[in-house]
């Protein structure tokens, strides 16, 4: 929508631009004089240039990037249907957030093999405060590495790699793929 939006700007922009060009004068045996017809003419063209502009900006400010399915993300991975209301909770909730009812609460059960997504990261406060960004978000995290965050593991490597793209949107921050067999 966007890159629709940033073309359309800029016909539209071209278009006035070529409008306001417009010689709307005509010679006559005394000089040059205003003709009615190509001032409407240009008049015209403006305006439906600036319509063109305007609808492409308007693209380009509310036109958003198409997001995920939800059932996609990871935050979803490690959730389930409430059994009272069926809205979709953590699987280490012990209350729904949506009717209020108690659940029982649901481990997720990590392989002990699998993709893992490793952040590296300076040991103490950056290491600190990844490793509670992790948890925060729901992410099964496995003993640290020395000065790497271990997220996984995972059966697949999309699950990791949908991990990978989540963190590095979300949170700026940068890791990489490793099977750990």
């Amino acid at each position: 929508m966007k890159g629709l939006g940033i073309f359309a700007l800029v016909v539209g922009v071209s278009w006035v631009i070529f409008a306001l060009s417009m010689d709307v004068s005509v010679s006559t045996g005394m000089g040059r004089v205003n003709n009615l017809g190509l001032m409407a003419d240009r008049q015209v063209h403006t305006i439906v240039g600036g319509m063109i502009a305007l609808a492409g900006l308007i693209m380009l400010i509310f036109g958003g990037k198409i997001s995920a399915s939800p059932a996609s993300t990871p935050a979803e991975m490690d959730a389930r249907p409430c059994p009272f209301c069926a809205e979709t909770i953590k699987n280490a909730a012990v209350k729904c957030k949506h009717c209020g009812s108690d659940v029982e609460q649901t481990l997720r059960v990590t392989p002990s093999e699998g993709w893992t997504v490793r952040i590296p990261c300076r040991p103490g406060m950056e290491f600190n405060a990844t490793q509670k960004i992790v948890s925060d978000d729901g992410w099964p995290c496995e003993s640290p590495d020395g000065a790497v965050v271990v997220i996984g593991p995972y059966k697949e490597k999309k699950e990791a790699v949908e991990v990978l793209k989540e963190i590095r949107i979300n949170h700026s921050l940068f890791g990489e793929l490793s099977y750990k067999s």
